[in-house]
């Protein structure tokens, strides 16, 4: 038994490496400034490969996420010194199109993405996103800058991986999403101030959970801002909305920022002080006001709703 499944395994990795490729291009992978991340858009067909080349370090932890329109589309790893069509240290069409782990040796690494040779033969087409990563690690602490913010949150067999360099007043913030059954796609946003926390929940119970990352503005006023996505049935991801407290006449009044979020049960709360007229930002004489929110379905996405508001 144990040779039949190794006999198998072999046969499919020689099936996914594309020798017989005709039109093989290469391409140099390099990241935007401030950023540990890209994500490649691009199409082939038939025995067409694209050799995507990077540079990085052993004990950094490289993702990499392929999302295909065509289900023999695939991409295999190639470690530094070993080019594609030889020995390869990742298979796709064995172990997936979702990678995860720690480099073993510093140098350029390859990620080949091709079409099985069945769909090679038949000439057919595949339009993908391809997302890589590259994060430190505590062994390589120049990587990360410090006081960046890093994350890794899991519930109902989901899993977000959340960082933030948190340096200057403008960050790139990233989650790397993994388990969902279509679409594991990396999200990247540019966000004005710093990550200072992250929580996953299931506020409205439903088996999916819901990934939370509260943001501060930079200066005094400390502006708070939620990015947040919910996991629709396993399978992908929605962006949560959160009205503009600007948009609330009644619970905006006295509101000069120093938002803090959390998770409570199965609401999300947000509380700040209440300034009175005359108040300088480091000196509120107000109450405190918290926001108590419930996670419905809209028309068009998933929003929070103001359930309750309370002053103490």
């Amino acid at each position: 038994m144990k040779l039949a499944l190794l006999m198998l395994a072999i046969g499919l990795a020689m099936l996914s490496f594309p020798g017989y490729a005709e039109d093989v291009r290469d391409e140099k992978v390099q990241f935007a400034p401030g950023s540990n991340g890209v994500t490649i858009k691009d199409t082939i067909s038939g025995y067409q490969s694209i050799n995507y080349t990077l540079s990085a370090r052993a004990g950094q932890s490289m993702t990499i996420a392929l999302n295909s329109s065509n289900t023999a589309n695939y991409f295999n790893i190639f470690a530094p010194g070993k080019a594609p069509g030889g020995e390869a240290m990742y298979i796709g069409s064995v172990n997936g199109n979702q990678y995860s782990d720690t480099l073993p040796l510093d140098g350029v690494y390859t990620v080949q993405v091709y079409m099985m040779r069945s769909a090679a033969r038949r000439n057919e087409k595949a339009n993908y996103t391809l997302d890589i990563r590259i994060d430190g690690t505590a062994e390589d602490p120049a990587s990360q800058p410090p006081g960046g913010f890093d994350s890794k949150l899991e519930l109902q067999g989901i899993s977000f991986h959340i960082t933030s360099p948190n340096q200057g007043s403008i960050n790139q913030l990233v989650i790397v999403p993994a388990g969902l059954s279509i679409d594991n796609s990396v999200i990247q946003r540019e966000i004005d101030g710093t990550v200072t926390n992250a929580e996953i929940a299931d506020l409205n119970v439903d088996g999916s959970p819901e990934i939370y990352v509260y943001i501060n503005s930079a200066g005094s006023g400390s502006y708070g801002e939620l990015i947040a996505y919910a996991v629709n049935n396993k399978k992908s991801m929605s962006e949560i909305y959160l009205p503009p407290i600007e948009n609330d006449t009644k619970n905006s009044r006295g509101y000069m920022g120093h938002d803090e979020f959390a998770v409570v049960e199965n609401i999300l709360g947000r509380r700040f002080p209440v300034y009175r007229e005359g108040d300088t930002n480091a000196m509120p004489t107000g109450l405190t006001r918290q926001l108590q929110y419930k996670l419905t379905q809209g028309e068009a996405s998933w929003v929070l709703v103001l359930d309750k508001s309370i002053e103490y």
